[in-house]
C-alpha cells in the first residue's frame, strides 16, 4: 500500500467516527467519549461514555443522543444542562414578552401570537432567520389560520427583532420587515348609528346607569372600559372636564366635555354610592364591559350592529357626528385621545349620502350672483388673469 493510500485510509477512518474521541490513561486503560453541538440550546456537549469499549459503539450512542436532542431532550435522558443562548430567537421572544407584560396592555395577545413563532423557529439563532425561512413559515401558517392572522404574527416577529437591535442583543438586519405580508382586501367601514338608533337602544335598557352610559358614550366617544373605570375624583364638573386615568395608550389625559355629558356625570355622581361614577346601584363597580347589554338592547330595538361591534360603535358614531357638525380633525384627534390621524379618520364616517350631497351643494353655483355682487359666467368666455379675454 502506497503512502498516499495509507493517508486516505487513515482520513476515511477518522471521518467514519467523527465526533468520537478516545482518552488513554497512564495505567493503560482507554475510554471513549463523544463531542457535538446541541441543536436546540447551542451548547457544546463533550463527555466520556462509561462502559463503552469501541469507537463504533460510541458513535452509535452519539447518533442516538443527537436524534433525541432534535426532539428537545436535554436533561431527562443524559443529564445535560440546558445552556441559555441569548442569541437564539426563542430566547429573544421570551425577553420581549417579559417587556411586553410590563409595558403593553395587549401583552396577552403578544403571548398568543408568539406561540407559533416560537414553535416554528425553535433552535434557530437570530442571524439564521432570513426572508426565505419566513416565507416558508408564512405559507405553512396560511394553510391553518387566516392570512390576516399570519400578518399579525409576522408583525410581532418584526417587533421582537426591532427590540433585539434596540437593546443591542442583535446587530443584524430585521428580515421580518423585508418579508412580504399577505395583501388583505381592506374591509368596508362598519358605519355608524344615527341619533334615533342610539335613542332606540337606550330605551331598551332598563338599568338607569347603563342607559346613562350609552348616552355619555354617544356624547364623548370614550372607550367603554374608560367609561366604566371613571372615578368621581377624576371629574371636574365646574371646568366641564374629566380625566381618563387608564386609557388604551397608558397616558392619562384630561378631556373637555359638552353640556350633555356634564349633566349625565352630575346625575350619576349624586346617585353613586361608591368611588366610581358609573356603577351598580349598590356602589360596586362593573367588572365587565357590558357587551351583551348593548347587543341585546340593539336586537330588541330591531337594529343590526356591524360584526364584532357593540359599545365601540358609539365611538365611531361620536366621531362621525363630530365631523358632520363641522368639527376639525385635530380637535377630533385630541378629544378621542388618538396619537395620530390615521385612526380617527378610519373611525369617523363623514356622513351618509344625504349629508355628503348637502355639503357638495354648498359649492357656489357658476353664473349666479353672489352676495358681494360678483357674477361667474360660463358664456364661452375665459377670464384671463392679465385682464385680456380670448
Amino acid at each position: 500500500m502506497t503512502r498516499k493510500n495509507k493517508e486516505n485510509e487513515k482520513k476515511k477512518k477518522k471521518n467514519q467516527h467523527k465526533g468520537v474521541y478516545k482518552r488513554k490513561y497512564p495505567s493503560g486503560g482507554i475510554s471513549y467519549g463523544i463531542d457535538y453541538i446541541h441543536p436546540i440550546t447551542g451548547q457544546r456537549i463533550k463527555k466520556i461514555l462509561k462502559g463503552v469499549t469501541s469507537e463504533t459503539d460510541a458513535l452509535k450512542l452519539r447518533n442516538i443522543e443527537l436524534t433525541d436532542a432534535e426532539r428537545g431532550a436535554i436533561d431527562k435522558a443524559y443529564g445535560l444542562k440546558a445552556k441559555t443562548n441569548s442569541g437564539s430567537f426563542e430566547h429573544m421572544v421570551s425577553t420581549y414578552l417579559k417587556w411586553s407584560e410590563g409595558n403593553k396592555k395587549s401583552w396577552k395577545t403578544d403571548y398568543d401570537r408568539a406561540k407559533p413563532l416560537r414553535k416554528a423557529f425553535k433552535g434557530k439563532q437570530m442571524p439564521d432567520i432570513n426572508t426565505f425561512v419566513i416565507e416558508k413559515y408564512k405559507m405553512a401558517r396560511a394553510k391553518v389560520v387566516a392570512k390576516v392572522t399570519v400578518n399579525k404574527e409576522l408583525i410581532l416577529g418584526s417587533q421582537v427583532l426591532k427590540k433585539a437591535i434596540e437593546w443591542k442583543k442583535y446587530n443584524g438586519d430585521n428580515p421580518f420587515v423585508k418579508a412580504d405580508k399577505f395583501k388583505i382586501k381592506k374591509a368596508k367601514k362598519p358605519g355608524s348609528l344615527t341619533p334615533d338608533q342610539v335613542t332606540a337602544i337606550m330605551n331598551e335598557i332598563g338599568h338607569p346607569v347603563k342607559r346613562d352610559m350609552v348616552e355619555f358614550d354617544f356624547n364623548t366617544g370614550w372607550r367603554i372600559s374608560e367609561v366604566r373605570k371613571l372615578k368621581k375624583l377624576d371629574v371636574d364638573l365646574e371646568a366641564c372636564r374629566a380625566w381618563i386615568m387608564d386609557p388604551k395608550n397608558w397616558e392619562p389625559v384630561e378631556i373637555d366635555l359638552n353640556d350633555a355629558a356634564v349633566q349625565i356625570l352630575d346625575r350619576n355622581i349624586n346617585r353613586s354610592k361608591g368611588e366610581y361614577v358609573f356603577c351598580h346601584l349598590n356602589g360596586k363597580p362593573f367588572k365587565t364591559n357590558l357587551y351583551d347589554v348593548f347587543k341585546r338592547a340593539a336586537v330588541r330595538a330591531g337594529i343590526t350592529l356591524p360584526p364584532r361591534k357593540a359599545w365601540h360603535i358609539l365611538r365611531r358614531t361620536w366621531a362621525s357626528m363630530f365631523l358632520q357638525s363641522g368639527g376639525d380633525t385635530e380637535t377630533l384627534r385630541e378629544l378621542g385621545n388618538w396619537k395620530d390621524y390615521s385612526m380617527p379618520m378610519w373611525y369617523a364616517d363623514a356622513g351618509n349620502s344625504a349629508h355628503k350631497r348637502k355639503v357638495l351643494n354648498r359649492i357656489p353655483k357658476l353664473g349666479k350672483k353672489e352676495e358681494n355682487g360678483t357674477k361667474m359666467e360660463l358664456a364661452g368666455k375665459v377670464v384671463q388673469l392679465n385682464g385680456t379675454n380670448d
